[in-house]
């Protein structure tokens, strides 16, 4: 009769592999914390919008002017009754899709305004559009 004896092998856990990937963590958030810039501080200009689709279709616009007035389809609301003239508009077609038209040198205050108004009465789903970019300001590549 013959025996055969088997030796079961010693369960080790590696710990190598284990503080590899967590010291690659750690460099991961320690680059992502020193390079992380607060957005309130920050100088932004908006540039002019050359990407996205084109506004097509049936749209309620709400505008933004200069002096910060606000429109629905052209005509002037109050902050007051944007709600009620949007809802009016967004029911004569329901499936429009709004769109804000915000000028340049407008508060963007007004903006930020407008989109917590919209999201707070359940008109949530909007666009922000832009100028498309003049063709000089782009350049092509040869």
């Amino acid at each position: 009769m013959v025996r055969f004896r088997r030796s079961s092998p010693e369960v080790r856990f590696e710990m190598t592999p284990l503080i590899d990937v967590v010291f690659l963590l750690l460099t991961f958030f320690i680059f992502a914390l020193v390079l992380m810039v607060r957005a309130n501080v920050l100088d932004v200009q908006l540039p002019e919008v050359g990407s996205g689709p084109a506004a097509e279709g049936i749209t309620v616009t709400i505008a933004i002017d200069r002096e910060n007035r606000l429109f629905v389809d052209g005509q002037a609301v109050e902050e007051g009754a944007l709600v009620e003239a949007v809802r009016a508009k967004m029911s004569e077609s329901p499936d429009a899709r709004l769109v804000i038209a915000a000028d340049q040198a407008s508060a963007s205050g007004v903006l930020i305004r407008l989109a917590d108004l919209l999201g707070r009465e359940g008109l949530g789903e909007f666009s922000i559009i832009g100028t498309e970019p003049t063709p000089s300001a782009t350049t092509q590549p040869e």
